[in-house]
């Protein structure tokens, strides 16, 4: 899996480490199990959790968009093996500028 980490400037180490730790989920199906090994781990509850989260963007750096080669952001680690399954994808952005021509392809 090619995942890259984009942190907010105002995290610290053990806040990066938190990240790696969440995004490394191995999709099992058993995602909310998971939040509450890593907040048992990390003595945090799910809203301090989440905070941390929201300083980091996880990126697929091998899924890019046809149309003008951004990668794919990412909102939860169960994201990664669907959209690998995807034959092609288009931003957002790029779905919006074509006027939702793009998607008519697909």
């Amino acid at each position: 899996m090619s995942l890259k980490l984009i942190f907010s400037p105002y995290v610290d180490q053990s806040d990066i480490q938190l990240c790696e730790d969440y995004w490394a989920y191995g999709h099992d199906g058993r995602y909310v199990e998971y939040i509450e090994i890593l907040c048992r781990q990390y003595h945090i509850d799910y809203h301090i959790l989440f905070g941390v989260l929201a300083e980091c963007q996880a990126y697929l750096d091998d899924v890019h968009c046809e149309y003008c080669g951004r990668p794919y952001q990412l909102d939860v680690p169960a994201d990664i093996p669907y959209i690998r399954k995807q034959s092609s994808w288009f931003c957002e952005s790029c779905i919006s500028f074509s006027g939702g021509q793009l998607i008519v392809g697909r």
